[in-house]
């Protein structure tokens, strides 16, 4: 039978349990269980609706449709440990009985030949001749038991002049020889039917009913007792059928032909659940749900739950016997849990957002659009800009948290509170390395857009370099490869994207890499401010004062005066020449750590008036993080500085013009003749406030690891230790970035000869 789908409402699966097609049975090749829906309820004498069952049975449940229910007292998640899949509906049209019972009992006899359990979702109870008979024709007509809960016996000879209907299928299964009479236990009987000549038929058979008067004399518990002990007598397997009328309808109102007097629904979870656990079930079915009748979902939601309990009480005896033990399901249900940490669902993460200033508020509005996200906590020192950025997402995978980001403990605390499988940092550079510890105690994965701080030479700063950017990140790789954790250094726009881009030119443009050059520029302006940078102060102030490292193959690295060696370089789309000097910069550390290039530099569009303004504030030392005690308060005159000039996350509104970030590659191409080009990524101010409410630049930063945040949750990029974007396929990143709505692009050059810069032309 080919996938039907529903054959009323929608097709939706059993709580969200992955789908299979019958005619496909590498679909549920690995399921030991398998839903089958009959919606049939032409042999109702009463009242008519359970066909539409198998929908509410389906549908009616309070928590998200995952196909996962971890059960509290048994500690199994029956869907996914039994690897439960839905088959859909069998067609059965309402006047065609015998072709559509014919078409259920063959799906039951396809699937127990699989050996897979049949969980069948009825219906009325006209249903169980094929259920039966269907599991008697692998198994052997006479080798199973049955288990039968219901307020009747369903032993009835005619209804309405025809041999099927839900008051007769027992009989007719003991009839046939499907199922012995002495191995047909039914509990829950009561009321007035059926009448004396039926009960001495089931007299002659050797049935076994147990009538309400005598449960509640000898206790559930006992009657349970005996009904196992002959039922596992002699037979091969059992199968279950309860009729949700077995219980009183106070609690089970939406059902055909009530009677009063029956069951607790926790009675009959009780009982469904010990059945699972103890008895070798061959099959189950739950009928007579009818949804017309119900009073806010009860009845379905109870049928629901019989489900359940019985697939976690199989996948409980199927654990216990793995383990050789015997589960206590009175156990606290906190004890010995706390050691046992939920990882996010697959190709999910749970991130905490350390620094919810301008990157950070545009890395929340940029993650509130991907689905990967499963939850974010967006953490702050000042705890009114994390809830500011929360609020403008309304998105409830977001919230917010306070924390001082050079408190390892906290933030480590704050990880595992959350259960957060990514630390991402959104500070400055001071706080690099206490977030890069609390990641690792906190068994999260690690990104950062800038790396820990470097230290000029104390003798000969502008010819050797001192500790390196990235030096103390670096030294401690061996401790994230033995946690097996990722620690992705660099990971923002400048370092970051253009890394990816010197990644792509070596796998897919170059045999050989003369020079990566790193080159930033742009146009914007800032309306209403004679100096307004476009980014943080601070960390402007760090790359652009401290001597700026350059790479070269044969030398290694080495370092040279602030703004050196400047140039003028044509940016694309618009943007134009722009005089660029060398800077202090990640890139130059990282590329040629896994890349083979004779020569990697960074260079910067910084202009005159601003590279004047920095070595003006160098020259009078207001660019020192040491702190000074003006009366009573001790303060870094770097501090002052950024306190004074205006947030740039601010300064959208105002700013008009271009942003562009990209390598520019020169070496030999894979065809062997020089090439020169520029791999570039521009953002135009306009179009990120349009979108984002974020200017340019923070934006431009924000989105590169958000974007390798979600490689990294759907296993694309995966690794330990800590790692450079290099180290990473480059083409799944910049797809992504188109996708993002922000294409990259690639400009040919003219080589230039050895000494001499190429033309910036398209």
């Amino acid at each position: 039978m080919a996938r039907y789908g529903s054959m009323y409402g929608p097709d939706i699966t059993f709580t969200g349990v992955p789908r299979c097609s019958l005619d496909d049975p590498a679909s549920y090749a690995d399921a030991q269980a398998v839903i089958v829906g009959a919606p049939y309820d032409s042999g109702t004498s009463y009242r008519s609706g359970a066909r539409m069952g198998p929908m509410a049975l389906r549908s009616c449940d309070y928590s998200e449709h995952t196909g996962s229910r971890p059960h509290l007292a048994l500690r199994v998640d029956p869907l996914l440990d039994l690897g439960v899949v839905d088959a859909g509906d069998v067609e059965m049209a309402p006047t065609e009985t015998q072709r559509s019972l014919r078409a259920l009992q063959n799906v039951i006899t396809q699937l127990a030949k699989a050996g897979k359990i049949p969980v069948i979702l009825g219906g009325d109870h006209t249903i169980a001749m094929s259920d039966i008979t269907g599991l008697a024709e692998h198994y052997g007509y006479g080798r199973i038991s049955v288990i039968h809960f219901d307020a009747h016996a369903d032993t009835g000879d005619i209804q309405f002049g025809s041999l099927y209907g839900h008051g007769l299928p027992m009989r007719r299964v003991i009839e046939s020889g499907a199922v012995r009479g002495d191995k047909f236990l039914q509990i829950g009987l009561r009321g007035y039917w059926p009448e004396p000549p039926e009960l001495a038929w089931m007299a002659d058979q050797g049935m076994r009913g147990y009538e309400m008067a005598e449960i509640r004399r000898r206790g559930i518990d006992a009657v349970l007792d005996e009904a196992f002990a002959i039922a596992t007598e002699d037979t091969d397997g059992v199968f279950l059928s309860v009729d949700i009328d077995v219980v009183d309808p106070g609690m089970a109102p939406g059902t055909g032909t009530p009677e009063p007097g029956g069951f607790t629904g926790r009675e009959l979870l009780d009982a469904v659940r010990r059945i699972g656990r103890e008895l070798p079930l061959v099959g189950l079915e739950i009928v007579e749900v009818a949804p017309p009748y119900d009073h806010a979902d009860v009845t379905a939601m109870l049928g629901n739950r019989v489900v359940l309990e019985t697939l976690s009480g199989i996948a409980r005896r199927k654990a216990d016997e793995a383990a050789g033990t015997v589960w206590d399901d009175a156990t606290p249900v906190l004890e010995g849990r706390s050691l046992a940490p939920v990882p996010p669902a697959k190709g999910k993460a749970r991130v905490l957002l350390v620094g919810a200033g301008g990157v950070g508020s545009a890395v929340v509005a940029t993650a509130a659009r991907r689905e990967y996200i499963e939850a974010m906590v967006v953490a702050d020192y000042d705890l009114s800009k994390a809830e500011r950025a929360v609020d403008a997402v309304s998105d409830g995978r977001f919230l917010s948290a306070q924390v001082d980001a050079t408190d390892v403990e906290a933030v480590a605390g704050l990880l595992k509170r959350y259960r957060c499988d990514i630390l991402l940092n959104a500070t400055d550079p001071r706080f690099v390395m206490p977030l890069f510890d609390a990641a690792l105690e906190g068994g999260a994965h690690y990104l950062d857009m800038a790396m820990s701080l470097s230290h000029p030479h104390p003798t000969d700063p502008y010819n050797v370099p001192g500790v390196k950017l990235g030096d103390e990140q670096f030294a401690k790789s061996g401790e994230w490869e033995a946690k097996g954790k990722l620690a992705l250094v660099g990971m923002g726009v400048e370092p970051g994207l253009a890394d990816v881009f010197a990644r792509y030119a070596a796998d897919h443009l170059f045999s050989e890499i003369d020079e990566v050059g790193i080159r930033d520029g742009g146009n914007l302006e800032v309306e209403g401010y004679d100096f307004a940078p476009t980014f943080s102060i601070w960390t402007t102030i760090e790359e652009c004062l401290n001597p700026p490292v350059i790479y070269e193959k044969e030398r290694g690295w080495f370092t040279t005066q602030p703004f050196s060696e400047p140039e003028i370089f044509d940016f694309p789309e618009g943007i134009g020449p722009v005089e660029c000097v060398n800077v202090e910069h990640e890139e130059v550390i990282l590329v040629p750590r896994w890349l083979d290039t004779k020569r990697v530099t960074f260079k910067y569009g910084l202009g005159t008036e601003f590279i004047n303004m920095l070595k003006m504030q160098r020259m009078i030392g207001i660019d020192s993080t040491d702190q000074l005690q003006v009366g009573n308060v001790s303060v870094s005159p770097r501090d002052v500085l950024a306190a004074l000039l205006p947030d740039p996350a601010t300064l959208g509104d105002r700013m008009s013009g271009k942003t562009c970030a990209g390598a520019w590659i020169r070496g030999t191409g894979k065809d062997g003749n020089p090439r020169d080009v520029y791999l570039y990524h521009v953002v135009d101010n306009a179009w990120s406030m349009k979108e984002y409410h974020s200017q340019a630049v923070v934006w431009q930063t924000a989105v590169c690891p958000v974007i390798a945040m979600e490689l990294i949750a759907n296993g694309t990029w995966s690794g330990s230790g800590v790692l450079g974007p290099e180290a990473f396929d480059s083409v799944p990143f910049l797809d992504l970035l188109t996708e993002y709505g922000s294409p990259w692009g690639l400009r040919e050059q003219t080589p230039a000869s050895d000494g001499q810069q190429a033309a910036g032309t398209v």
